[in-house]
């Protein structure tokens, strides 16, 4: 065999024997960064917010301007819708032709009939045509429908009267009292009248004061939410 196919072998294993010491190296290398990095890993770090600063100033002004939680109202006192009325009709009320109270969901304006109306019929006195009117101011200011609801006591109209029963008196008063506050308001559509007759008394029917407190209108106004 030449001496040039012997060095051409010689050749072949060293390059070989040195391809496998690198690739040795590098497994070891290999292994070893995953050992490390299996025993040893590396902290983790939580996303940092961005700094006010880089805020673009229109994102900054959305979030200031994003409305807060309200609390529920609970027992937050109602308008001082009760007060004005009341203040409106401040003489009425002091002479005790006219009383101004909470009912239910409506504030009653009542208005007593000895004073507003001719005993067993339903023509207003003339005497009562000032105070409809302060009376149909005070409504005037304020919103939604109006009911004129006629009452009696529990007496029966006179025989022979233009009434034959405490519903018809009660359904004439109501009307006749409408058309008064009717005078007074822009939009008279916001007005409705009945009678109830002696269904609703407020007192008892047994004394005179009782059933004088019993024959009345009442005008109800929607109470402010």
């Amino acid at each position: 065999m030449s001496d040039t196919a012997e060095l051409s072998r010689k050749i072949v294993r060293i390059t070989g024997y040195g391809t496998a010491f690198v690739a040795g190296v590098l497994a070891v290398a290999a292994v070893t960064l995953w050992l490390l990095d299996l025993f040893f890993p590396a902290p983790l770090t939580a996303p940092k917010a961005p700094p006010a600063a880089v805020l673009h100033p229109a994102g900054e002004a959305a979030l200031s301007s994003q409305p807060s939680i309200a609390r529920a109202p609970g027992s937050d006192p109602r308008p001082d819708q009760l007060p004005r009325i009341r203040a409106a009709l401040a003489a009425e009320i002091a002479s005790g032709a006219v009383t101004v109270d909470p009912f239910g969901g409506y504030i009653a304006i009542r208005v007593a009939a000895s004073g507003s109306f001719e005993p067993g019929g339903a023509a207003l006195l003339p005497g009562f045509t000032a105070t409809g009117r302060r009376i149909a101011a005070a409504v005037e200011r304020q919103p939604g429908a109006v009911q004129v609801v006629g009452h009696t006591d529990d007496r029966a109209p006179p025989r022979g009267g233009r009434y034959k029963d405490n519903q018809a008196l009660s359904s004439a008063r109501a009307s006749a009292f409408a058309e008064l506050l009717r005078g007074g308001l822009s939009d008279g559509s916001r007005l409705s009248a009945e009678g109830r007759g002696g269904r609703e008394p407020i007192a008892a029917n047994a004394t005179a004061d009782g059933r004088a407190r019993n024959q009345r209108v009442e005008v109800l106004l929607v109470r402010a939410p």
